[in-house]
């Protein structure tokens, strides 16, 4: 998980209570810190809190829902700020909790997340030309065969599944699926090629100038 807190006093209190329920924890101070390590990690599920030194919490929130409509966030508060909850509801928050956070609170938040990943980590997603995307096993199946899929054709697949009713734009493929890596466009269309070749042209739709969608 990612934790994001500028109190350091509170983060070291809080951190080994994460650590009971995560495998690892990452720590940022700031926005800036949060974005390149969600950007360089593989992040499942993150903690943010909304007033940090200066920045808000909402826009890291933001950042990451472009590219990542499913991970479960819960934003952390150290007060019921009416408005900023309102601002906050489009972003589809899995808990909003108020500090100082007891440890039934923390429970309760990881079980809403859980219960997040559980429905969504289950999910076959029919495709065109036959095909279905087993998400948690990241693999396509068709007609009793299995199809294994490269690195960045499980990202390309991650990101259209995560973000299945909208389009998906250049830039959130350069972020998600080419990661730290420079991609041309000469690039991104021999992928999109690629796997037309390699699933059928219906596979992934094009819609001209905006972005691409599953078929």
């Amino acid at each position: 998980m990612l934790f994001v807190e500028d109190d350091e006093e509170l983060s070291y209190m809080m951190i080994p209570i994460f650590k009971v329920c995560v495998k690892e924890v990452f720590y940022a101070s700031t926005l800036e810190q949060a974005l390149t390590l969600y950007h360089n990690q593989s992040i499942d599920l993150i903690f943010t809190d909304i007033h940090l030194h200066n920045e808000n919490g909402l826009d890291f929130v933001k950042q990451v829902r472009k590219s990542n409509e499913e991970i479960p966030i819960v934003v952390l508060s150290g007060y019921k700020d009416e408005t900023l909850l309102l601002k906050a509801i489009p972003l589809g928050l899995t808990d909003y909790l108020i500090k100082p956070v007891n440890y039934t609170q923390l429970t309760l938040a990881f079980e809403k997340c859980l219960s997040k990943f559980s429905k969504s980590s289950s999910q076959s997603i029919p495709l065109s030309n036959g095909f279905f995307y087993y998400s948690e096993e990241q693999v396509l199946f068709k007609d009793g065969q299995y199809y294994e899929l490269k690195k960045k054709e499980i990202l390309f697949m991650e990101l259209l599944r995560k973000n299945k009713n909208r389009l998906i734009t250049k830039d959130m493929i350069q972020v998600s699926v080419w990661e730290n890596e420079d991609m041309s466009d000469a690039a991104l269309y021999n992928f999109i090629m690629r796997i037309r070749h390699r699933f059928g042209k219906d596979f992934v739709h094009m819609v001209s100038n905006l972005g691409y969608r599953l078929g």
